[in-house]
């Protein structure tokens, strides 16, 4: 014997309930597959080259040798590439000092430099500010671990050019 529910046909409720699933279905591969990842690449935003300067501060002479004007810059906590610094200049690292009267005098610290660093890459600028690759945010006076070829010191942006 063959029950009734086997033989009865589909209804159009049974038709509109798949078609809704099927419709809520696409709607959240195209939110959660291609509109989220738009967005947190920054595809939306264009690109611009922008030159930035950077701040590494009472570093040693043989750090100071290995940044090259050319070489790439890294974000090492994700492995951004940067930029490419384009200028490297140095001085002696100056160390605020509290003298015996009361004062404040910068002190030249010895065998330390202060490295200023022009760098040239790629930005994207939104509402929330300047990233890189829409994940790295670039804001001035914050520090990030970065890496080049030859060394990994901490640098602090000092400026991001319009």
């Amino acid at each position: 014997m063959v029950s009734d529910m086997a033989k009865r046909k589909p209804n159009i409720v049974d038709i509109l309930i798949i078609v809704v699933v099927v419709a809520l279905c696409a709607v959240a591969v195209f939110k959660f597959g291609v509109v989220n990842q738009k967005e947190s690449a920054g595809v939306d935003d264009s690109e611009e080259q922008r030159t930035y300067t950077a701040l590494i501060d009472e570093v040693r002479m043989a750090t100071v040798n290995a940044l090259h004007e050319g070489d790439k810059i890294y974000d090492e906590k994700t492995g951004i590439c940067l930029g490419t610094i384009t200028a490297v200049k140095h001085e002696p690292f100056l160390k605020n000092v509290l003298l015996n009267d009361g004062t404040i005098q910068p002190v030249e610290f010895p065998d330390y430099y202060s490295v200023t660093l022009t760098i040239d890459g790629p930005v994207v600028e939104k509402d929330e500010g300047y990233f890189v690759d829409g994940v790295v945010e670039m804001k001035a006076n914050s520090e990030m671990n970065v890496a080049t070829k030859y060394a990994k010191p901490v640098m602090k942006i000092t400026s991001i050019s319009e």
